[in-house]
């Protein structure tokens, strides 16, 4: 196993560091580390003052490091990680961990708005003219309610100035890239009103070829627009207010290959294979100012997101073109009233807020679905009295060749799915100075949420001309009888995944406390423990095959955490650590029933574990050099997870760790600016090995099988910037996995689909700044 050259660097230089700081003299006319804003736990602290565990990477890092959309930044954080499909906080997946359940546990915000589920999964939601962006570790659910119980992702986007500027960048690079984005502002009415309009757009071929199309398989095309408008009316000089539009348009092909090729990217589905996504955002902000110690915000927010998607369904196969096709349309709207205080020993604030989510989901379509997915080797060896056949290995496989012909099984899909999510909160959070080195920190929220679901589904086999023929003369009668009854089985896993689910709606409350103390051990040096619940909401499910309905209850996270925050050498260097331990009971998890892989219901079975810690160090060596390290270590463990209850023994994920949960985590940064306009920067982020598969037992194995429980690689990847800046001009070199590490992101999970890392890619840059 590799524990990685870069791990080990950063963890002795992050031990060394210390008897450094304490050696080290600091210049006279050093400049400081820029001084950092954390706002995404609603009240405006410096980074030093909050004890929650955030990664900021400012407008300057952003450009610096060439982060170009929220999947870069994802990788540049400890404890963080992105994959391409979905991102983790401290190895615990945004969406999902335990497979059961429909609300998320991680949440993305851009200027206050929760950006929809397939924005987010796309990652290509671009930095371009974004003044912030905050990675909060560690649960957020006391001040943001639903879907944060791993943490948050908070974006700020430039806001209007009144003094006019205007920034142009072009690029070009090789697999097709090319890019352009302008953004410009100025006042509209003299210290009243301002403007600010962004534009970016960016193409690329990728680098896997469609050898069957003769086109690019992996390619993208991405789009935003802003328009931002600030007003601060003469007549009310202690009233602000913001009003933005954001329109954002990502269609990407298919990232994935085929394994038959090895590590050559090539695919060879003839039917083009991609995602749209389309989303409006509406935003509109105001603040007031009621004296020197109480303020009020009210922020609103509507948000439209279209998903167009379309697969081919036979994989490239198929005789006939067979094509899988999804739209979704997430519409959102929210609404968050706060007031904020500031007395001299009580800061803090108390909440408001409303949420309304409508899902409406239509797919359909043709697909192939083999066997071992509908649980069929298993069902022929399963005992009698478990539902199964009870055959000996060896007959199984030998009833198996005789489906050859119709496996893969062809089926044709149809699905609606209705949802409605309503959700009320109030909440409070306190911060109370006891004297010069003590403060208490509270807080509470009391969140009330309703779902509402309802859905149609229809699955039909196409291909069932092809089963043999349990009346053919060559059969004996054993295999007859089997043939005839897996023949009905196979329809009646059709049938059971056919059917109306009718509305159906429940209700959850929740209340999560909050209680920690900070300890100033100096003015540059402050120690805190903090104490808090996290939560994941309940929900509606439907067991398809025996056509009932269920709710399932939410899940509770109890959250240790203890952080240090620190600044030497005169503002120079700051060294930050947070470490945290999870108790996660009643996780939400699919339990089989019955051999139908439809037989199952959401159930709160499952308990896990998460412990770990991150460390971060960013020095500014002298006025033109500025180094920083992240060290990051979650450890993931499932205590309890009953996968089914078929059978005495019944399979059991206890002691596994999370999908797509690295161990270790480490990122390592150096930017220079030379005064005679040259810069460089180098940074590299190593990710640890991690498990491939939520449910190794879905694919037909069993614990021993030869990838039975496959790994996703470790990887360490080098990305540089380097170039030359005059006043107003920049002109840059950028690369991308500089070392042309290859390695695979996602191995195939029984779809003939591979995924490899993007290999090294190298654009040449201009921007201009007036």
């Amino acid at each position: 196993m590799q524990t990685n050259y870069l791990v080990q660097a950063i963890r002795t230089g992050l031990l060394l560091s210390g008897t450094f700081i304490i050696s080290a003299q600091a210049q006279d006319d050093l400049k400081e580390i820029e001084k950092i804003i954390v706002t995404g736990q609603k009240i405006d602290r410096s980074l030093q003052e909050t004890a929650a565990s955030v990664a900021v990477f400012t407008q300057k890092s952003l450009e610096q490091q060439n982060i170009t959309d929220l999947g870069d930044v994802l990788a540049q954080a400890p404890n963080v990680n992105f994959d391409g499909y979905t991102f983790s906080i401290r190895g615990i997946d945004a969406f999902n961990v335990s497979g059961g359940g429909t609300s998320y546990l991680a949440s993305v915000y851009v200027d206050g708005a929760a950006l929809p589920y397939r924005m987010i999964q796309s990652g290509g939601f671009s930095t371009w003219d974004v003044n912030q962006v905050e990675i909060l570790r560690g649960p957020q659910s006391t001040l943001q309610g639903r879907n944060a119980l791993a943490g948050a992702v908070v974006v700020s986007t430039q806001d209007p100035s009144y003094e006019p500027d205007m920034k142009i960048r072009v690029g070009t690079g090789n697999y097709g890239l090319k890019e352009a984005a302008i953004a410009f502002g100025s006042e509209l009415i003299d210290n009243q009103v301002a403007f600010r309009f962004s534009a970016e757009k960016n193409e690329s071929d990728g680098f896997v070829k469609n050898i069957t199309r003769n086109a690019p398989s992996d390619y993208s095309d991405d789009q935003t627009y802003r328009l931002k408008v600030r007003i601060e009316p003469e007549a009310i000089p202690d009233l602000s207010m913001m009003l933005s539009y954001t329109f954002n348009e990502q269609e990407d092909g298919l990232s994935g290959s085929s394994p038959s090729f090895g590590n050559k990217k090539y695919s060879i589905l003839d039917t083009k294979t991609f995602d749209v996504t389309q989303n409006d955002l509406y935003n509109f902000k105001a603040d007031y100012d009621v004296n020197d110690i109480w303020s009020l915000t009210s922020i609103t927010n509507y948000v439209i997101s279209d998903y167009d998607y379309q697969w081919d369904g036979d994989n490239g196969f198929g005789e006939e073109k067979s094509v899988l096709t999804d739209n979704r349309t997430d519409t959102t709207f929210s609404q968050e009233f706060r007031a904020t205080f500031e007395y001299e020993q009580i800061t803090g604030l108390i909440g408001l807020y409303h949420s309304s989510l409508k899902v409406d989901d239509l797919s359909g379509g043709k697909r192939n679905i083999t066997l071992a997915r509908l649980g069929v080797p298993r069902l022929l060896v399963l005992p009698r009295e478990n539902g199964g056949f009870g055959l000996p290995q060896n007959y199984a496989d030998q009833i198996l060749s005789l489906y050859a012909d119709v496996n893969p099984v062809q089926l044709s899909t149809y699905g609606k799915v209705d949802q409605k999510i309503t959700s009320n909160a109030i909440f409070a959070d306190v911060t109370y100075k006891i004297n010069a080195q003590w403060d208490i920190l509270a807080g509470i929220r009391w969140d009330s949420e309703k779902q509402e679901n309802s859905a149609d589904r229809k699955v039909t086999v196409e291909n069932g001309h092809l089963l043999p023929d349990p009346t053919n003369l060559n059969f004996d009668p054993t295999t007859a009888q089997v043939v005839s009854i897996l023949n009905a089985q196979l329809y009646k896993q059709a049938d059971d995944a056919s059917g109306i689910e009718p509305l159906v709606d429940t209700s959850f409350d929740a209340v999560l406390p909050k209680l920690g103390v900070s300890y100033h051990i100096s003015d540059d040096m402050t120690t805190s423990f903090i104490f808090q619940k996290g939560y994941r909401s309940g929900g509606v499910g439907t067991n398809i095959a025996q056509a009932t309905t269920h709710t399932f209850d939410s899940e509770y996270t109890s959250n240790y955490e203890l952080s240090f925050r620190s600044i030497w050498l005169d503002g120079s260097l700051t060294a930050n650590a947070n470490m945290f331990y999870i108790d996660w009971k009643d996780q939400q998890v699919n339990v089989q029933l019955g051999v139908s892989q439809y037989d199952k219901d959401t159930r709160n079975v499952g308990s896990s574990v998460v412990k770990g810690f991150e460390a971060e160090l960013r020095y500014q060596v002298n006025n033109n050099l500025t180094f920083s390290a992240g060290l990051g270590q979650s450890k993931t463990e499932f205590k309890d997870f009953p996968l089914d209850k078929i059978g005495e023994v019944s399979p059991n994920l206890s002691g596994f760790s999370f999908r797509d949960s690295p161990e270790w985590t480490a990122n390592l940064s150096a930017t220079y600016v030379g005064d005679n306009g040259f810069f460089a920067n180098i940074n590299a982020n190593y990710v640890d090995e991690s498990r491939a598969l939520s449910n190794p037992f879905a694919q037909g194995k069993v614990a021993g099988d030869t990838d039975f429980d496959p790994m996703d690689q470790a990887v360490t990847l080098v990305n540089t910037r380097i170039g030359y800046e005059w006043d107003t001009v920049g002109l840059y070199l950028t690369v991308t996995n500089l070392l042309d590490k290859e390695y695979l992101s996602d191995i195939d999970t029984g779809y003939d689909v591979e995924t490899y890392g993007a290999p090294r890619q190298a654009a040449l840059k201009f921007q201009v700044d007036f």
